[in-house]
């Protein structure tokens, strides 16, 4: 489906999907990609793994050994089973294969069961998974930047005839693929987030190419999988009711493209009452209660619901984890501590009038399962409802970003800033979820310097802000080899796709100067002008250099000074973690800023 001049043009053949499937899979450089980043994979499944392959072995027995009714009472392990059902299904699926491996492993009372055979299986499990994450990558790529970005420019060039340097499609997919959140997360960590990025993915995929029901599909089906996305569940839905629920001029008339590449116009006639269009209102709801049925229709019909909920929001858990996530909440956290500290707060008049000592108790939420909410010290209390009324408010401009065009740029724009806004206020946020935002803003790192700009500082900080989840000493080289290598991966990419550009404009004067009769004069200005912008620059600010220069600063003390002379101190024995959340909360909340410049600017 291509958008030009508010007209839709959509493909006669039906099987194009499948068609694009077999294109991308047929260049060299993509399966070279593939070879790369899955033998990546495989040199990591020596590494450390947390507490979360426990979690997901226990998953494995809970899922194979007991009814549909019992998954979400058992408990007999600390890591009980707190995905919606369709995830639950799909540990029931790999136990079937977990079975030929070793059947241990599926028995609920093997408690930290680990094996070489399981270790191999869940390894190679979350491997072999990622593969839909990367087609739906190099899928959606390729048609942002092969098809959509073409089309709208004229330009017929085939980007497969040009050095893979130079091919945005590849270079977006390279990007996003070896994300160094998913290698850490999924790979050593271990978790399934880049099975279920794939589906995300592909939903995205499928919306901007036009096949709405099955993209919305998906992504009901995604948030059975895994109920945080319903972070981007505000820019899918005003997506889908804007676009294709309400009637606009914009999405009345629908332009196909016949066998012969003639365009036939043709109005469509829709039913419709103060604006809504009710079939496609009907059909759409009906295609996403469907799926929210299959998954939860069995726990109304057995009188679970409430159970399943308790599971899946376990508000008791307070407002931040454990280790604070780089967002607002890590900085309201630490200003309660510094008020605290010495009995700074007594020097101050509004708290020395209103605190009164028995206040000054306790600590702040440890975020552990089953801790029960606690109050900050000093500062005021948070609860769900606040911070919900908080992410709605700034909700906003993710809204405004879909609102203003039906464009791929404004709606992952959108879905962007939809996940940030929750990662920023939400409660009880886990700092893995910063993933959420990075990946799909992958899609436009090379949309303008702008984006890029962005994203590289985005992924830099946000990379970095998971580097406590891989603590080991063993870890620590692996980590920084990683997001080193990435970051130089990414700012390379950018000066070979900015002077792909600069050629591109070249060549395109230059054949339009030689049908004038001063082309001689022309090329030379042309030429001149391209020589001077030909060099890539993110221009970053003073203070963004001294920033990112702080985050080696900051990993030399976390590394060497810490354990060395602080971590023996029971004081200061988590100093490290707290300056490591504060220093990326900085950065992440500059980022986030920034989103709010580039949509309400209309810089791209």
């Amino acid at each position: 489906m291509i958008k030009k001049n508010n007209t839709i043009i959509t493909p006669k053949d039906d099987n194009c999907f499948f068609k694009e499937i077999k294109d991308i899979l047929k260049f060299s450089r993509n399966w070279n990609l593939i070879i790369l980043v899955s033998t990546i994979k495989l040199l990591l499944i020596p590494s450390y793994f947390s507490t979360d392959f426990e979690v997901h072995r226990n998953w494995l027995a809970i899922t194979s050994s007991l009814p549909i009714s019992k998954w979400y009472f058992e408990n007999t392990s600390e890591w009980t089973l707190d995905y919606p059902p369709l995830f639950g299904w799909f540990e029931y699926c790999l136990s079937k294969v977990a079975n030929y491996f070793d059947s241990g492993m599926l028995i609920i009372n093997n408690l930290n069961y680990k094996t070489t055979s399981t270790i191999l299986f869940q390894r190679f499990s979350v491997i072999f998974s990622d593969f839909l994450f990367i087609l739906s990558t190099l899928l959606l790529s390729n048609y942002i930047y092969n098809v959509m970005i073409k089309k709208n420019q004229n330009n017929n060039n085939n980007n497969n005839s040009l050095p893979w340097y130079h091919d945005k499609s590849f270079i977006i997919s390279s990007i996003v693929i070896l994300n160094p959140g998913l290698l850490m997360v999924d790979h050593i960590h271990f978790q399934y987030n880049g099975f279920l990025k794939g589906i995300l993915i592909l939903s995205i995929y499928f919306l901007i190419r036009g096949n709405i029901l099955i993209g919305s599909i998906l992504f009901s089906v995604l948030l059975n999988f895994k109920h945080i996305y319903m972070y981007m569940a505000p820019a899918f839905f005003v997506y889908l009711l804007k676009y294709y629920c309400l009637k606009s001029k914009s999405n009345d008339n629908i332009t196909k493209v016949n066998g012969s590449g003639k365009q036939q116009q043709q109005q469509e006639q829709e039913f419709s009452i103060l604006g809504v269009k009710i079939f496609n209102l009907v059909k759409l709801g009906f295609s996403v209660l469907s799926i929210f049925l299959l998954s939860l229709g069995p726990f109304f019909y057995m009188g679970q619901i409430q159970q399943l909920i308790s599971r899946l929001f376990p508000f008791g858990r307070g407002l931040s984890h454990a280790y604070w996530a780089p967002n607002f909440w890590s900085i309201y956290n630490f200003l309660d501590r510094v008020l605290l500290f010495n009995g700074l707060y007594k020097k101050i008049p509004f708290f020395k009038d209103f605190i009164i000592p028995d206040q000054i108790t306790g600590n702040l939420t440890s975020g552990l399962v089953g801790s029960e909410t606690q109050s900050h010290i000093i500062l005021p209390k948070i609860t769900p409802p606040i911070t919900l009324l908080i992410t709605i408010l700034f909700l906003v401009p993710s809204i405004y970003s879909i609102l203003k065009s039906k464009s791929w740029k404004h709606f992952i724009l959108g879905i962007c800033q939809s996940s940030f806004t929750f990662f920023m206020f939400g409660w009880h946020v886990h700092e893995k979820a910063i993933i959420m935002i990075t990946i799909p803003m992958g899609f436009l790192c090379l949309v303008n310097n702008k984006f890029s700009k962005l994203y590289f500082l985005l992924s830099t900080i946000g990379h970095y802000s998971l580097f406590p989840l891989l603590f080991q000493v063993e870890e620590i080289p692996t980590r920084i080899l990683i997001l080193v290598t990435y970051t130089l991966l990414v700012y390379l990419s950018y000066i070979s796709s900015s002077s792909n550009n600069n050629n591109n404009n070249n060549n395109n004067s230059n054949n339009k100067n030689n049908n004038n009769n001063n082309n001689y004069n022309n090329n030379i200005k042309n030429n001149n002008s391209n020589n001077n912008n030909c060099s890539f620059s993110l221009k970053l600010y003073w203070f963004e250099k001294i920033y990112l220069f702080g985050i080696i600063l900051l990993e030399i003390f976390n590394v060497f000074i810490h354990p060395i002379f602080l971590g023996q101190v029971e004081r200061f024995s988590f100093i490290s973690l707290m300056l490591t959340s504060v220093y990326t909360s900085i950065g992440i909340i500059y980022c986030y800023l920034f989103t709010f410049k580039l949509i309400f600017k209309n810089e791209f």
